[in-house]
């Protein structure tokens, strides 16, 4: 489509599906003509005034002139958008790595305590095994008594 007019450029915001025209709202600084944008947006979303239109339009021009500003500190001080990019990623693996070693004690706390419980159930059972043995010994149980109730023991370790 060619944009010859305003006119032309009005049609065409029409006939756009409302998240593009939701999309170019929310980045009306970018675009070649932020009056016909907001319009088109107000058409459907909001009814505004035109001096509510302009309020926006400076809003809108005030975000630009910060981001314009940011881009240029960053260029002072020789900082490319991949060194903050990697600034705040090494940031979120910093943050994952922490969250990682906690998560990690919280499990070896758990395990402690889970082979603790284990061990005494298991040092249990192996004196149970031990006052059999004594049984058999004895003489008070037979020798098929004990290889029974020992198979009993063995399997609850």
């Amino acid at each position: 489509m060619k944009f010859k007019s305003e006119k032309s450029i009005k049609e065409y915001l029409k006939k756009l599906p409302d998240d593009t025209v939701i999309k170019y709202y929310l980045d009306v600084e970018y675009s070649p003509f932020p009056v016909l944008v907001i319009e088109e947006y107000t058409r459907r979303f909001k009814k505004k005034t035109k001096n509510e239109i302009i309020k926006d339009l400076k809003y809108q021009s005030k975000l630009a002139h910060k981001k314009t500003q940011e881009l240029g500190k960053m260029a002072k001080n020789h900082r490319l958008v991949d060194d903050i990019t990697k600034q705040k990623s090494d940031e979120i693996i910093k943050h994952a790595k922490k969250k990682g070693f906690e998560i990690s004690q919280a499990i070896s706390k758990k395990k402690a305590s889970l082979k603790t419980k284990l061990k005494t159930s298991t040092q249990k059972h192996l004196e149970e095994l031990e006052k059999l043995g004594e049984l058999k010994k004895q003489g008070l149980i037979t020798a098929k008594e004990f290889q029974e109730t020992k198979k009993k023991i063995l399997s609850k370790i």
